[in-house]
């Protein structure tokens, strides 16, 4: 159906916000994060934790540092690989996601701002051998999101949607898969929101996104400029995505994955973030010039907060440019 197939072969709308980029400074160094908010807290989990905790709390307006949580270790509550945060804002609370130990660890906001020992009480074994990577609440008990599928005889990652029961750990396939994205292409950076009734996946190998309502079903699959040619396979696409105002917002590199610096080769990462209406409909490139490794969206504010992974302050922040 031609309704669902959306190619755009043009994103020539550039918003260049480079100086625009107002530096955090913050007086708790760490290293690489993965960004979340809930309420009036910036919380950061970082990648290769420095110290002995993993997950760093701040002040959302005055990016002031106030606590650390996720204690690093192999007893009970402990975390042995960090790998990725399910944020719950309804409930005030995230879960940790300890690939090593196959749990979700959950951490209630306000027992980890009164308690700076806090160890979780709460935690859920997974019980399939799909990990869990990107993930959103659908309701009370049930996430959807990307799962790691482990694949014999291959040294690439293979991904799949899933939906996965926070009460029993259950995880099983769920929702529509492009047919043409199998194999190492089918990793994707997720994002889910209940209140536009979608969720969208972001492809890092190939120029797609699709967006899915909460049942599964396809609405849209949106082909970029580099969707279908092979010479481009070595390109990475999109990276991390966040639905917000009734856009889709997701970060976008659209080169070659790797960067060679003098005799080095490093992985790239993309400097741009491209904006989506609900439909798929493109609305415009937000330029900023520095490498985003992640970023979230201060929707109290209206402005986007990165870590970038090549500027002397990693955080800063910019106000989201009107169209």
């Amino acid at each position: 159906d031609n309704k669902t197939e959306i190619i755009q072969k043009e994103r020539g709308r550039i918003v260049d916000v480079s100086d625009k980029i107002v530096n955090i400074e913050s007086d708790y160094v760490f290293g690489k994060s993965e960004l979340h908010i809930i309420d009036n807290i910036l919380l950061a989990q970082e990648f290769y934790p420095k110290g002995e905790k993993v997950d760093h709390l701040f002040d959302l307006n005055t990016f002031r540092y106030i606590t650390s949580t996720g204690v690093l270790g192999r007893g009970p509550g402990e975390i042995t690989i960090p790998s990725g945060l399910l944020v719950d804002r309804e409930k005030r609370a995230f879960w940790q996601l300890d690939v090593g130990k196959k749990v979700l660890h959950k951490f209630p906001l306000d027992s980890v701002l009164s308690d700076e020992l806090y160890l979780p009480g709460t935690s859920v074994k997974l019980v399939d051998t799909l990990l869990l990577v990107y993930y959103g609440f659908l309701n009370d008990s049930i996430a959807l999101g990307k799962a790691i599928e482990p694949f014999s005889g291959s040294p690439f990652v293979t991904m799949a949607m899933v939906k996965f029961n926070i009460n029993s750990g259950e995880i099983s396939r769920f929702g529509y898969e492009n047919p043409k994205v199998t194999g190492r292409f089918t990793n994707s950076y997720f994002a889910l929101s209940v209140k536009d009734g979608i969720y969208v996946n972001c492809y890092l190998h190939k120029d797609l996104m699709t967006i899915c309502d909460l049942n599964g079903n396809l609405k849209y699959n949106v082909y970029g400029p580099g969707w279908d040619d092979p010479e481009k396979d070595d390109n990475a696409y999109f990276g991390e995505v966040i639905i917000y105002d009734k856009k889709i917002f997701s970060a976008y590199q659209g080169s070659s994955r790797i960067i060679v610096e003098g005799n080095m080769q490093r992985g790239a990462y993309p400097k741009s973030i491209i904006v989506f209406g609900l439909d798929g409909s493109y609305q415009k490139t937000i330029e900023t010039g520095s490498e985003i490794f992640s970023f979230c969206i201060d929707e109290k504010n209206n402005r986007i907060i990165v870590f970038f992974n090549d500027r002397e302050e990693p955080l800063g922040y910019f106000d989201i440019p009107e169209l």
